[in-house]
């Protein structure tokens, strides 16, 4: 049997600590401390940090600002154009479309009332029924829609009110070139008809039957559709303008003294040219959270 070996456990030396080594070091720490040379150079070292940290809040306010002061002057410009925009079609109705519109509906009550009389045997079915066939053309105006289209893209952040805004007043712009082009084509159609073919202008003028089920209805509905696009135009138009001056406001709000002004559009000339701007209110309405 092998005899088993006995542990042999070494303890580590204890080294004790001089005080009086412990009481130099200390002291010379504190020496250190409070000595001019370590509180010159600890006092520069806060100065540079507070100095950096300092200029570097400056130069992202100062680029805050001209970021500020960009949005401004893109918003202003915006505006003009806007602006432009609303006053162009509020001009071409008060001009053109308003009392060609009006003049015609009032034409086709007239008509519908003729229609009537003699269907109730008021008067006599070979009653003629007198109008006067307008056709004068519709030149659609120039407006600044893709120069306005451009700074809202490019040049200015505005909120996204402006931008839901922007599309339907391009379709409403669109969408009265293309009716007032059509109603010109078919006026140079009438103008090509003989002239003893009253009877057949006159049902294309009202859009009434012209034979046993056929209609040609594109005239009052190109009237009909001359009239929503001229009021669209300026409807959108106007609401865009509100929309750009309240975002203008906040921004030189956040640039604070000094800040440029922003252009205020006033339309109160306008009057009832301007349509009912509700019908527009949910383009603009803000999302419910």
């Amino acid at each position: 049997m092998v005899p088993a070996r006995r542990r042999v456990e070494t303890k580590r030396p204890v080294i004790m600590a001089d005080p009086y080594i412990f009481d130099q070091l200390l002291g010379i720490a504190n020496a250190a401390l409070s000595s001019p040379l370590f509180i010159a150079i600890v006092s520069t070292a806060i100065a540079a940090f507070a100095g950096t940290w300092g200029a570097q809040l400056l130069a992202e306010r100062t680029a805050r600002r001209k970021e500020i002061l960009a949005e401004i002057r893109g918003v202003n410009a915006a505006l003009s154009f806007a602006f432009n925009i609303a006053n162009t079609y509020i001009a071409t109705k008060k001009q053109l479309t308003k009392e060609l519109v009006a003049g015609y509906k009032q034409q086709r009550a007239d008509r519908e009332a003729h229609d009537m009389r003699v269907n109730a045997l008021v008067i006599p079915a070979n009653t003629t029924f007198t109008y006067q066939l307008v056709l004068q053309t519709i030149l659609p105006p120039y407006s600044p829609i893709a120069e306005l289209q451009k700074i809202l893209l490019d040049r200015i952040n505005p909120s996204g009110r402006a931008l839901l805004l922007l599309t339907p007043l391009m379709q409403s712009i669109e969408g009265f070139a293309d009716a007032a082009a059509q109603r010109n084509a078919w006026i140079d159609e009438v103008k090509k008809m003989p002239e003893n073919n009253d009877a057949m202008k006159a049902c294309l003028y009202f859009g009434t039957p012209f034979a046993p089920g056929r209609v040609d209805d594109r005239y009052p509905n190109l009237m009909d559709a001359i009239e929503r696009y001229n009021d669209s135009c300026i409807g959108f138009s106007v609401q865009l303008v509100n929309v750009l001056r309240e975002h203008g406001e906040k921004m030189a709000a956040e640039y604070g003294k000094d800040a440029p002004k922003i252009s205020k559009p006033d339309f109160k000339m306008a009057g009832d040219l301007i349509p009912d701007l509700k019908e527009y209110a949910r383009w603009v309405e803000e999302p419910k959270a």
